[in-house]
């Protein structure tokens, strides 16, 4: 059942986090519990991978519709694993030019369970999703720490996914109850 509609300004929720984090689960459950639309990169990338810029084109797709949904006065949650400054900084953009709640939700799991999520994942149709620890640590190494960018600390709620989904939930949902009983604390 859906969560009647917070009073005010929309809000603009951001999963960040990497691979195998549960920043797409927990995407999903805040999406349904809220009954906000849910906007995730994979989805788009799935069909721009092959293209040249597939990537880039995918977040410029993702910003679009997310702007979309802003325009409309629309909360909406965003699913990109958000590792390089510039998707911060879209956000913050987009959360300012609408007078959107901005939180920033990154995905934070220890190592050995993090490693155990990944290689359990079974590989799928979708060639950019990584689904092991070596494919993994390739990809960070191509990252060179870019992800470790400083976010304003009134936008940033990091989430240990390795507790329940429930717990994590509840977490979220409680910091967007906060931006709404002191709207100024997350202006962006």
């Amino acid at each position: 059942m859906a969560t009647p509609p917070l009073p005010g300004q929309p809000h603009l929720l951001l999963l960040k986090g990497h691979p195998g984090t549960g920043k797409s689960t927990l995407a999903r459950a805040l999406a349904r519990h809220l009954g906000w639309p849910l906007l995730d990169k994979d989805d788009v990338k799935d069909h721009t991978v092959g293209l040249p810029r597939g990537n880039e084109l995918a977040y410029e797709i993702l910003w679009q519709l997310t702007e979309t949904q802003l325009v409309l006065g629309l909360s909406v949650v965003v699913d990109s694993p958000l590792s390089y400054p510039i998707g911060y900084a879209t956000g913050c953009r987009l959360a300012q030019r609408y007078r959107a709640r901005l939180l920033v939700v990154e995905t934070l799991l220890d190592e050995a369970t993090w490693r155990q999520r990944l290689d359990a994942r079974l590989p799928d149709a979708s060639t950019h999703k990584v689904s092991s620890w070596p494919a993994m640590q390739a990809l960070l190494a191509r990252y060179n720490g870019c992800w470790r960018y400083p976010i304003a600390p009134e936008h940033h709620l990091p989430v240990d996914t390795a507790r329940p989904l429930e717990v994590q939930l509840h977490q979220v949902l409680a910091a967007i109850r906060s931006t709404v009983t002191n709207p100024n604390e997350t202006e962006p």
